[in-house]
């Protein structure tokens, strides 16, 4: 066996450089060793930024991710968001290492609400150990609306709550991937994290309610339906934390962005069709067309419009009046959310097309007149 040339580049250290080689000629021989390299390679990455990473390094870790694929989920999934860029399929989940924290997910230690606590528990830590890169102000004011969300999801957590002792766990910290070198960007990924996972809290209790629904349990999925309210409160809570950022830094590391962009969140969509049942026009949208495992979901999927449409054609109800006094709250609360995130854009993008090769703010204008659970298939919920 020829063994691979040693690896060299001026700008990568020694202990990376000695462990690339390391797995080019013998490949992992613990569960720790991919967690090992990862850390090596995320402190070089977020030393340059990940648009900086050298190419003759990117294609090592390439020739790694490719010879070592099914050893290690973490580190599969942690390679592929590394590489997104380098091998031309840079998007929102690659940008946000959206897989891999979905393997921490699934560890029984975590559950999207805690995950979204701790995500936004690291985000103080971030900023208590680097003041010195913000004025003061700004600087505290970001660290009280960090621990306000954390507070949110469960009154007992404190802002210092630790990622769970288990191997997922470990795996935490290296789910930010800045890909520049400003500061902001560090709470700016963490913050869009937790939007994802608010927002897959918010798809389980709708499909909870709708099932609800179907079995005559009004009054349950009334209460499912209340929660959504409440949770969805959590998602202002994390604009608040975006509108610190100033233009200047948003601007500073977007332009290392284009591909990857909120309209490809999936998670979004998911909760969008858990509501109601989107129109032919919205499906056949830019919105879904980044989505494509999502739209195809869609097709003959249940959801709560539905289900509430089913129980008004069935005469009055015990509780009906209850469930559609929630919904109201709901598409209320989703309205005030899309309104906030309309001004933030607006301060932040002004005239600049989005990430994602939408119109930008334009787009979300044009959003804010959709509604979750008002129609379906042509009928009131």
């Amino acid at each position: 066996m020829i063994e691979p040339t040693r690896f060299q580049h001026s700008s990568v250290g020694a202990a990376l450089a000695r462990e690339i080689d390391a797995w080019r000629s013998a490949g992992p021989a613990t569960a720790t060793d991919g967690l090992a390299l990862a850390r090596l390679i995320t402190g070089e990455l977020r030393r340059i930024g990940r648009h900086a990473l050298p190419p003759p390094l990117l294609d090592a870790l390439a020739e790694i991710a490719e010879g070592s694929r099914g050893r290690d989920p973490f580190l599969d999934d942690y390679l592929d968001a590394v590489l997104a860029r380098h091998e031309d399929r840079f998007q929102n989940s690659a940008y946000l290492a959206l897989p891999l924290l979905g393997r921490i997910l699934a560890d029984p230690a975590s559950g999207p609400e805690r995950l979204s606590a701790l995500l936004l528990a690291d985000v103080v830590r971030h900023e208590e150990r680097h003041r010195d890169r913000t004025g003061r102000g700004v600087s505290c004011k970001r660290i009280r609306q960090a621990a306000r969300f954390v507070r949110a999801v469960d009154r007992s957590l404190d802002s210092d709550v630790a990622p769970p002792a288990t191997l997922a766990g470990a795996w935490f910290e290296l789910t930010a991937l800045p890909v520049s070198t400003e500061h902001d960007e560090y709470f700016f990924i963490r913050a869009l994290q937790a939007h994802e996972l608010v927002f897959t809290t918010l798809t389980d209790l709708l499909r909870g309610a709708t099932t609800a629904v179907r079995s005559g349990r009004l009054d349950e999925a009334t209460a499912r339906v209340e929660r959504a309210s409440a949770v969805f409160e959590r998602a202002s809570l994390l604009f608040r934390l975006v509108a610190t950022m100033s233009v200047d830094a948003f601007h500073g590391f977007r332009r290392y962005t284009d591909g990857a962009s909120a309209i490809q969140s999936e998670a979004y969509k998911r909760f969008e069709i858990a509501c109601g049942e989107p129109g032919s026009a919205r499906l056949a949208s830019e919105a879904f067309a980044g989505v494509p495992a999502v739209r195809e979901e869609a097709d003959d999927h249940d959801n709560l419009a539905r289900a509430l449409a089913d129980l008004a054609a069935g005469g009055p109800r015990r509780g009906a009046a209850a469930i559609a006094e929630a919904v109201a709250k709901l598409e209320a609360a989703h309205q005030r959310w899309k309104t906030t995130h309309h001004s933030l854009a607006v301060r932040m993008l002004g005239d600049a097309p989005g990430s994602g090769y939408t119109a930008g703010v334009p787009y979300l204008a044009a959003c804010r007149a959709n509604r979750l659970v008002g129609v379906c298939d042509g009928a009131a919920a």
